[in-house]
């Protein structure tokens, strides 16, 4: 097994979190204020505090991993080998799934209509327009 390792992430509320989360087919165990929650560590490493958690095998992760949202800053905290294969699928689509979920509410707090349309390489495109008759 690995030690833990913290993977500093752009802040995001833990509403966004969720929802970035969500979008994504994953449904977290999130921390009892009252009694915590950690990472289960291993031989080599202790556990780690954090405020969810998602269990081994989560997109092939080898270890449990977990997110703290410490001091406004979102953390992935996962274990030193699976962090290459969770920055590629969990980090970059949360990013996405975030972004675009504050493009919305940009665009509806603007009154303008968001299109999305995702091209055949993965490419997603937002595009902005004002509401009303085209």
């Amino acid at each position: 097994m690995s030690r833990y390792q913290r993977v500093e992430l752009a802040p995001q509320t833990r509403d966004e979190l969720a929802a970035g989360l969500a979008e994504l087919g994953l449904v977290p165990e999130w921390a009892d204020p009252a009694l915590g929650l950690m990472l289960t560590g291993s031989l080599e490493c202790a556990g780690e505090p954090v405020d969810l958690r998602l269990p081994a095998g989560t997109l092939g992760a080898i270890e449990d991993l977990g997110f703290s949202l410490a001091d406004g800053q979102l953390a992935l905290i996962c274990g030193e080998l699976d962090r290459n294969l969770l920055t590629r699928r969990l980090v970059t689509p949360l990013i996405a799934a975030v972004t675009t979920a504050r493009a919305r509410s940009f665009a509806a707090a603007a009154d303008l209509d968001l299109e999305e349309s995702l091209a055949a390489d993965g490419t997603r495109r937002l595009q902005l327009r004002p509401r009303g008759p085209r």
